[in-house]
């Protein structure tokens, strides 16, 4: 369906606003009434209370009979001084109120206006409407003079304190100018510290220091254990930025000793300038509040409807960075279509830098891969970061008699602004900025085709300079590029999600979506990027289905598999897909996703979770911690109410060292306290049991769980029983330098006790798990010791279990982590095994579990050349490929590891690794590709390493022939095998059902060498 042009819509939608009012079925206790007595007026709806002294020109702001701020006044500042001009100066003042009736903010409206004429010469007029059904007031301001004054500084409401009543844990609550920096929370008198973040131009860093007190958008003072708080913010953003200042308490839980709300960035000019509008309220329940706020934000400014499903796919930035080719995109188009289409996966998202096929122009390239996704029934996404200007400033702006230094954003002494990625930013004010930011949209959005568009770094068009049209500040030039781009793409004949990732959380009206954090691999001091996101979608699951359709809690990474040695562990997995899955819904997977383990891929698979996606919301904190300011924890506890009334909980350990206790009380998530209720884990598939009041449980480290409690009964199995634990172990080697690390800690249930290898070793250790008699075993848990740090040192292993004569390798593979979950077809066997050829230091173990679970299916060694001596060569680049012909004895090829690695000595390959599957010839020449995958050269391991890849090929014919194709078709031919691409071989013929094959013509032609001995290392699974 083509989206209706956005002034209709933006017209719909402020009709809307006015006849349904949102809390309009709240209702207070009394209508609201202005008075004067002498010179103080009182505007009441009962629950709220201004008090404005007009003698003063001040004024209180009360809950019942608690005054929450104290003789309030009004402020502005001229630019290029630091005087202010207050309502409380000398100033004759009067007050006036008329009826607003009902509109979107609220029912049976009234307006205050407090004018204070000043005897400098100025008048202030300080407006305040207060509605019978709410909690807060709307407030602004207006500065006129008989002179025309140039103003960059309007405080409606400033006071030297504010206060929430009683209260045992009062905190703040901040949130920060673009998604560059985290929302935070901190004792009232103990702010912490923070980035302090703001316009960063070039060569500006960010330093972590004593917190400023300057919130931006909204913020909070609240009380973490009655959840009392006020609430204050931004009630339109039309031409200024909105501030809040908050300064420190005294004492614990004291009155912060200063509080305002204001407008600031940039400056205007004129005989009357004015704020925009204010939000404050005191609510029982801070998180309410700031619900609330956020429907009121959209009073003056609709959020930008979404009628489509919830973005779930792909995305490339993570996995490729700079090398997204077509020669690796086309073929994980393929890989998501057989796989993940059927569970809702359906957006393919190109980020930054698309490569496409060599030669052909960017357009083109766009072009086709929209087609490409289409034809299978999907949708293609796209990125732009539009405020950027990448060309030289010496071109010509597309479409226009500009150039790129014309349209650059420029300081007082016309020099051209550089943002901190070191581009020039486009001046949104001026016409050529607008014909570039409108070619940028319909050259590569709207013409190619495309579903999505990711817009990033957009808080660039935000920054403060000297306009081209000198009557606009950073927040008007920000709108006109921002409606500019919105408008151009809602004109498109397809329905395009669009979606903001570095950008400021308001204005809001311009994207679908927006990120809650920036980008997940980027840690803060003790957090790690994984945690940013988890706390900032915490803090702002209020922003989801009131500012923004989704939030966007950046992308899903199973392994970050670019990392190599060091990428994400299953805990950080599951850690960051709670907070996205809980996060607002978007679930976009960034990872490489065809070497991608099966433990990680249960939870791309899983339908419970799919479906928590697909409903778009998002939990929020049951408590608040003191995160980012003083660094502590993400909160341990988020829960949302699903669609059917099911509450669904997220309980997160951030601790990856130590067990922590978690109690959710129902009533917390409100719920009856005495109602029995049926728990089950999502992740586990499993049920907890039927609760009544509470639940509690030790969390593991690291350990996340999505419980859903609910009234009905559930069919799932308990947790399965670990048939390891209590059982003998023996290894290979223990460290002897004092007790506690023998191998019997393994399965002792505990996870803060390890087996370790004897001091000096790391090769070729094991440790053995006995478990007295034959049992039937499927899954085997690991956990690895992470040295206080996530720092792991096994490099491969091999799980194996005994036959009864000797030990068979179930599975084996590259780096283990903090938990490997192994599932395999049932073997009875009464040991099993983990060996460890390599690790870069002593190998040690927490735990091994071991389980027999109904349904529980996986793969196992079939075909193995593994085990013989092999040597390496690296030659794979342009025109030098290199296959091994293979036979198989089962119709399907669920994995393979291939023995890779990469011989680098100062650079990268300049190509991917491709990896495909072909199916042979008589002649054993490729006649059909049958799977492809692409591994970017970053942290790809110097020495041959078993790399898994999945390629879930079923329907195979066993009498056929087939083949694994290594090649790097762009990697340059520099007559060296430095800097390349190797693999592991053998000449002594290890491998009987195939051979290795070397062509040097890009595969038009293959020759055999080594005649016929020489194999490439691999394993293929069943």
């Amino acid at each position: 369906m083509r989206k209706k042009g956005v002034k209709v819509y933006l017209l719909l939608s402020l009709l809307l606003s006015v006849l349904l009012p949102f809390g309009a079925g709240r209702s207070f206790a009394a209508a609201v009434t202005i008075s004067q007595t002498g010179n103080v007026v009182t505007a009441s709806n009962g629950v709220i209370k201004v008090n404005y002294d007009l003698s003063t020109g001040t004024g209180n702001f009360k809950e019942g009979s608690t005054t929450l701020i104290a003789n309030f006044n009004s402020d502005y500042a001229l630019n290029g001084t630091s005087t202010r001009y207050r309502s409380s100066d000398p100033a004759t003042r009067s007050a006036s109120w008329t009826t607003i009736g009902t509109d979107g903010y609220g029912t049976n409206g009234k307006m205050l206006t407090i004018t204070n004429s000043l005897a400098s010469g100025s008048t202030i007029v300080l407006r305040i409407a207060m509605y019978e059904n709410q909690s807060y007031i709307i407030a602004d301001m207006t500065v006129s003079n008989g002179t025309s004054q140039t103003i960059n500084f309007l405080e409606p409401i400033a006071a030297n304190n504010l206060d929430i009543g009683s209260g045992s844990d009062k905190r703040i609550y901040t949130s920060p100018y673009t998604n560059n920096y985290d929302f935070g929370v901190a004792p009232v008198n103990d702010f912490g510290n923070s980035q302090n973040g703001y316009d960063k131009p070039f060569g500006v860093s960010d330093t972590w220091s004593a917190f400023n007190g300057t919130s931006y958008w909204v913020a909070s003072v609240f009380d973490n254990a009655n959840k009392h708080g006020i609430v204050a913010g931004a009630a339109t953003t039309q031409t200024w930025k909105s501030m809040q200042y908050l300064q420190q308490a005294s004492s614990a839980n004291g009155p912060l000793t200063g509080f305002s709300v204001y407008n600031a960035g940039g400056k205007k000019s004129g005989t009357s300038v004015s704020s925009d509008k204010f939000f404050l309220g005191y609510f029982t329940d801070y998180r309410i509040g700031l619900e609330t706020f956020g429907n009121a934000y959209t009073v003056g400014e609709p959020k930008l409807a979404w009628n489509g499903e919830v973005p779930i796919g792909y995305n490339t930035y993570y996995s490729f960075y700079a090398k997204p080719t077509a020669d690796a995109m086309y073929p994980m188009t393929d890989y998501f279509e057989d796989n993940l289409k059927s569970l809702g996966y359906n957006y393919m998202n190109l980020d930054c830098c698309y490569q496409g096929v060599a030669g052909q122009t960017p357009v083109q390239n766009l072009n086709d891969y929209v087609d490409y996704v289409h034809s299978k029934g999907m949708k293609a996404g796209a990125y732009s970061a539009p405020f950027a200007i990448w060309d030289p400033l010496t071109d010509t702006v597309p479409g226009t008699a500009y150039t790129f230094g014309d349209i650059a954003l420029k300081d007082a002494g016309g020099n051209r602004i550089k943002s901190y990625l070191d581009t020039y930013i486009v001046d949104a004010t001026h016409p050529g900025g607008q014909a570039y930011l409108e070619w940028v949209m319909q050259t590569y959005h709207v013409n190619p085709g495309f579903d999505y568009v990711k817009l990033d770094f957009i808080d660039f068009g935000m920054f403060e300079g000297s306009f081209y049209d000198s009557t606009k500040n950073g927040m008007q030039a920000y709108r006109i590029g921002m409606q500019v781009m919105r408008d151009t793409l809602l004109a498109a004949p397809q329905d395009i999600y669009i979606n903001e990732s570095i950008a400021p959380l308001l204005p809001s009206g311009y994207a679908h979506g927006r990120r809650s954090g920036v980008d997940t691999t980027i840690g803060l001091e003790s957090y790690p990027g994984i945690e940013r996101q988890s706390l900032n979608a915490a803090a702002s699951w209020w922003t989801n289905g009131t500012l923004y359709e989704y939030n966007d809690v950046d992308m899903a990474l199973p392994e970050n598999m670019i990392a190599g040695f060091n990428k994400m562990t299953l805990n950080e997995h599951t850690l960051l897909s709670t907070a996205i899955i809980l996060g607002g819904g978007h679930w976009l997977v960034g990872d490489n996703v065809p070497f991608i383990s099966e433990d990680r891929m249960s939870i791309l698979f899983n339908e419970d979770l799919m479906d928590l996606v697909k409903s778009g919301q998002a939990a929020k904190p049951v408590s608040m911690t003191n995160f980012y300011h003083k660094l502590e924890h993400s909160p341990t506890a988020v829960y949302l109410t699903d669609t059917n009334g099911d509450k669904v909980v997220g309980l997160s350990n951030w601790d990856m060292n130590n067990s922590s206790s978690a109690t959710v009380s129902f009533a917390d998530l409100g719920l009856s306290p005495s109602t029995s209720y049926t728990l089950t884990e999502l992740y586990s598939q499993t049920k907890l049991g039927a609760y009544t009041g509470s639940y509690s449980r030790t969390l593991k480290p690291g350990e996340s769980i999505i419980v859903r409690v609910s009234t009905n009964s559930s069919s799932l199995p308990n947790p399965p029983t670990n048939l390891a634990a209590g059982k003998t172990a023996i290894a290979s080697s223990t460290w002897s330098g004092w007790a506690g690390h023998e191998a019997s800690k393994v399965t002792d249930g505990s996870q803060s006790t390890r087996w370790s290898a004897e001091n000096g070793t790391s090769n070729n250790q094991w440790i053995e798990v006995d478990f007295g008699s034959a049992a039937n075993v499927n899954q085997v848990v690991v956990y690895e010791y992470n040295y206080g740090n996530q720092n792991f040192q096994v490099e491969t292993y091999a799980l194996q279990y005994w036959n009864g004569s000797s030990y068979v390798n179930l599975t084996k593979g590259y780096t283990l982590g903090d938990r490997r979950v192994f599932n395999f077809p049932t073997v009875s066997t009464s040991k099993i095994r983990l060996n460890i050829p390599k690790a870069r230091f002593i190998p040690s173990i927490n735990e091994i579990e071991a389980y027999h679970i109904t349904g529980i299916t996986g793969y196992i060694v079939d075909q193995d050349d593994s085990e013989s001596a092999y040597s390496v060569y690296s030659d794979i680049r342009a025109q030098v490929q290199r296959m091994q012909t293979f036979t198989l004895t089962q119709p399907s090829l669920p994995k393979m590891d291939v023995y890779l690695y990469e011989s680098y000595v100062n650079k990268e390959p300049e190509d991917n690794l491709y990896l495909d599957i072909v199916l042979l010839d008589a002649s054993n020449f490729p006649t059909q590709k049958l799977f492809s995958a692409a591994l970017h050269p970053s942290n790809v391991p110097g020495s041959a390493t078993p790399y898994s890849i999945y390629p879930r090929l079923t329907g195979l014919d066993t009498t056929k022939k087939y083949g694994l194709i290594f090649r790097s078709p762009l990697t340059v031919d520099d007559s060296s095998t430095n800097n390349k691409y190797g693999f592991g071989y053998s000449d002594s013929n290890p491998y009987a059902g195939g051979f290795e094959r070397l062509s040097t013509n890009g595969g038009t032609s293959w020759s055999t060498e080594s005649s016929g001995n020489r194999d490439l290392i691999f394993t293929i699974y069943k």
